[in-house]
């Protein structure tokens, strides 16, 4: 006795958008087998491409290879439902012109992500490589902002074909933007002031990525510069983002443009220190700063000052490697002192000197 469940059989007769099960289910066993045979012709594509392209001196049949795996399986999805389609009956015109504009707008998005993923591949296998090797910091700041601009416009030329494909006035459209445009323009006053101060600094290279610069209250690392922000590294290691805008009408100090770097300080020796101890600690730092790598040009020290419980020397010196002053500092001062510790130069700590009167 064969199990009947009330129903079941009037659906699996019965015609849903003038298509019935069976059509349907040939139309997926279609997309499916298309999606298997798919993988198959890319995977021999691939192993057989590979050999080929391993042969030839350019990496561009090898960057295409890697890039055409998504957007080819894809592919197979639209031929699939293209052939599987023809299983279906479809009556209502309106239904079957739908059908097909989904399937032109798969295949139009399929070609655009192939597009986008060509120029990722371009960029990572061809243009990095060679301003790696540049010393320009320019092209590293403009790579980026070329990158973003060709995807979107791949995008919106995708997005143009495919309300063209629904039958959509695509001129009448954009006359619209363009009218609804000063509008947008309102709403995206400080949007618009950010993209020109973008520019303004893409023009005029006030600084580059890697540079230390100060501006809008903030000194550290440029680590990058996109259309709207500029994103900086601070010494204490957190990223700051500063509107483009901001940047442009900031007073910019350009602390990596210095040739070298001005280290200040003051060291105090004790009363009772001699003149002869005192021109000896001179010497010494003179040396000191004069043997290290990272200094530069003859370091200015003079006895400048008698304070309350210290002679005081005024010391001077520059530095070539701004990114190594805390280091050079620390360098310094720690020989500093071991060389004063050896020849008996005491550093001064406040002391009070009390003379009491008989």
């Amino acid at each position: 006795m064969i199990l009947q469940i009330p129903g079941l059989e009037g659906f699996f007769s019965g015609v849903y958008f003038g298509s019935s099960i069976e059509q349907y289910v040939l139309f997926f066993i279609t997309l499916i087998a298309f999606v298997i045979a798919g993988k198959i012709v890319y995977f021999f594509i691939k192993k057989i491409g590979g050999k080929i392209a391993s042969r030839t001196k350019s990496e561009f049949d090898d960057m295409l290879l890697e890039v055409a795996e998504g957007p080819f399986l894809i592919l197979s999805v639209v031929i699939g439902m293209m052939i599987g389609s023809a299983f279906l009956t479809i009556a209502d015109d309106g239904i079957r012109n739908f059908l097909f504009d989904i399937i032109g707008s798969l295949l139009i998005l399929d070609i655009a992500w192939f597009m986008i993923k060509i120029v990722d591949g371009i960029i990572t296998h061809f243009v990095v490589p060679v301003i790696s090797k540049t010393k320009s910091k320019l092209d590293d700041q403009i790579v980026p902002i070329v990158s973003k601009i060709s995807k979107a416009g791949i995008i919106i030329i995708a997005v143009v074909v495919i309300f063209s494909n629904f039958g959509y006035d695509v001129t009448a459209m954009i006359a619209g933007l363009g009218i609804g445009g000063l509008a947008i323009a309102f709403a995206a006053q400080e949007t618009i002031s950010d993209i020109f101060g973008g520019i303004s600094i893409f023009t005029s290279k006030p600084f580059l990525v890697g540079d230390i610069i100060n501006v809008h209250g903030v000194t550290g690392t440029v680590e990058q510069v996109g259309l709207r922000f500029t994103r900086i590294r601070d010494f204490d290691g957190r990223l700051i983002t500063i509107p483009n805008s901001k940047v442009a009408s900031d007073v910019i100090k350009n602390i990596s443009s210095e040739p070298t770097r001005r280290v200040s300080t003051n060291l105090g020796v004790v009363y009772g220190t001699t003149p002869q101890k005192i021109e000896q600690a001179i010497k010494i730092i003179t040396d000191i700063v004069n043997k290290h790598p990272d200094c530069r040009d003859e370091p200015r020290i003079v006895f400048n000052e008698f304070k309350d419980f210290s002679l005081n020397l005024w010391v001077t010196y520059h530095i070539t490697n701004d990114k190594r002053k805390f280091y050079v500092m620390h360098e310094i001062n720690s020989e500093i002192s071991k060389q004063f510790d050896k020849a008996k130069i005491d550093f001064a700590f406040p002391t009070q000197t009390i003379h009491v009167q008989k």
